[in-house]
């Protein structure tokens, strides 16, 4: 998840989602695109110290998206990533059902989701 300046409650809700999935196994890796804002790496900081599945980097400059997508990705140890912005928000089943089309096809290279509401 990369963010610059998001504003604190959606960001905050956007954590709060991946943190409520009924699939537990997950890590949310964030990179701070160094926000001029300095509440974004506090709260991050108080996130990373609250859960150990989430971790953060702060980039010392401004990359914009792509570039701290990369951070974040660096910061990964899974198998499989999804990406989201910092104001996405998940219903609390959806990493399960990612998890469960990952079984139920082995092979499966990519997996989208189209909103329908």
């Amino acid at each position: 998840m990369p963010v610059y300046n998001p504003p604190l409650d959606l960001l905050d809700a956007a954590i709060n989602s991946i943190k409520r999935q009924i699939y537990p196994h997950w890590e949310l890796c964030i990179a701070d695109d160094a926000s001029t804002n300095p509440e974004v790496w506090l709260l991050l900081q108080r996130l990373v110290l609250s859960d150990k599945r989430i971790r953060a980097v702060r980039r010392e400059t401004n990359g914009h998206i792509s570039q701290a997508s990369n951070s974040a990705l660096a910061l990964a140890n899974g198998e499989f990533i999804a990406l989201m912005d910092n104001d996405d928000v998940l219903p609390p089943d959806a990493l399960y059902w990612v998890a469960e089309a990952t079984v139920r096809t082995p092979d499966v290279q990519v997996i989208y989701q189209m909103r329908t509401s």
